[in-house]
């Protein structure tokens, strides 16, 4: 009897796990890499953790990462995710989330600002502040130089501007117009104006990190987002760099939460 139990467990086990593998199956998760990473990077365990429970995920090497930073300007990276939720819907997905860490976090926010229809929005440690008074400080000048350029006909030629990644400043080879649309204070890659322009009240998880050095509380993008009743914002024991390992449990019950 004992090891009918133990069978019938086991099959019952199985179902579950067929169910829930089916289900995640119609779930498709854009998943986006951090400034200067890739998508085997620092997001790459939460991707494999999602795949595992039968998600569908796409991991785009976006406009900032090492090997690209910076090719296409802030509305081009849109219309990449575009490309990518595209797939994910041709390969079966009902229901799409879009999911950044850093900076992928900010165009997550971003993109949902100037599309609808997404079923969630997940911003693991979001990053890159080109309106709080230390990034005007370090690039105002720049960007301000940035602006000339384009004013005096010469936005698609490159030059080197002030780029910031935790602290670290180096140069960035890119064309005038493809850093003002990242770098702009007043711009589309500003995290508050984004939650707040939000096309349609859409689930926000945002997951910070207790170790971060420059993480931000509730009231900074969170509380600005439409009201909708499974978003959640929640603080991981991790610095900026382990947010996305440290989230998977909390990102994989919220995806699940979402389908309910």
């Amino acid at each position: 009897m004992r090891g009918f139990m133990s069978l019938l467990f086991g099959v019952i086990a199985g179902l579950i796990g067929l169910a829930t593998a089916a289900n995640g199956n119609e779930f498709g998760v854009v998943v986006m890499h951090g400034k200067q990473g890739s998508p085997s990077g620092y997001v790459a365990r939460l991707v494999s953790a999602l795949q595992s429970k039968g998600y569908l995920v796409s991991t785009p090497t976006m406009p900032w990462a090492g090997n690209r930073i910076y090719d296409a300007t802030f509305e081009e990276a849109m219309r990449e995710i575009d490309r990518e939720i595209d797939s994910l819907r041709q390969k079966g997905a009902k229901w799409v989330a879009v999911a950044g860490h850093s900076m992928g976090a900010n165009a997550a926010l971003g993109y949902a600002a100037s599309r609808d229809g997404l079923s969630g929005v997940i911003a693991l440690a979001p990053s890159h502040t080109p309106e709080v008074p230390a990034a005007i400080k370090l690039l105002g000048e720049d960007v301000k130089r940035a602006k000339e350029l384009i004013a005096s006909g010469k936005g698609k030629e490159k030059h080197r501007f002030t780029d910031g990644n935790q602290g670290q400043t180096f140069l960035v080879l890119t064309t005038p117009e493809i850093y003002q649309s990242w770098f702009d204070p007043q711009g589309p890659a500003v995290m508050p104006k984004s939650t707040a322009s939000f096309k349609t009240p859409t689930p926000l998880l945002v997951v910070v990190g207790s170790r971060e050095r420059s993480a931000r509380g509730r009231d900074y993008i969170f509380e600005k987002a439409p009201r909708h009743p499974k978003s959640k914002f929640v603080t991981v024991s991790a610095d900026h760099l382990e947010v996305p390992s440290a989230a998977i449990d909390e990102v994989a019950t919220w995806l699940t939460l979402l389908r309910q």
